[in-house]
């Protein structure tokens, strides 16, 4: 299985049905992916605009809004005004924000870390060589 063909469509398959399972794998009450896109942004930088934040989710400002405002809503985030340019509205996560990041990631991780456990040894140095190739493959 060397062909470059065959060897993308099975990385495409495994790289998609690990991403769903990944995806799928979410606490009892836990915000929807797209606000959870936004909250693990606001966790690596607080203060974001609301174009920074579209951006960054790959969305429209209108579905960003939405997403803000139900984030509101939750308490998870609170804007304010950027105190360099009045004009500009910046968000940040607030401790129940923080939290909720929190939770998801461990859970996340745990469930991740608990596949990988029930690997054999062999299995686990193929995945711990292969996963610096998939961070390169996805930033170049």
């Amino acid at each position: 299985m060397g062909d470059v063909g065959e060897v993308g469509a099975e990385l495409r398959r495994g790289v998609t049905r690990l991403y769903s399972r990944f995806r799928s794998e979410r606490l009892e009450g836990e915000v929807p992916d797209a606000a959870l896109l936004v909250l693990l942004a606001l966790d690596r930088q607080d203060g974001m605009s609301l174009t920074e934040l579209a951006d960054a989710a790959r969305v429209t400002l209108g579905s960003m809004s939405q997403t803000v405002r139900r984030l509101q809503e939750l308490g998870h985030v609170t804007k304010s005004r950027d105190p360099e340019d009045r004009r500009r509205v910046l968000f940040a996560l607030t401790t129940a924000g923080r939290r909720a990041v929190t939770a998801s990631r461990r859970h996340r991780r745990d469930w991740l870390n608990g596949r990988i456990a029930a690997l054999t040894a062999d299995e686990r140095a193929v995945i711990a060589a292969a996963a610096p190739l998939l961070t390169r493959l996805a930033d170049s």
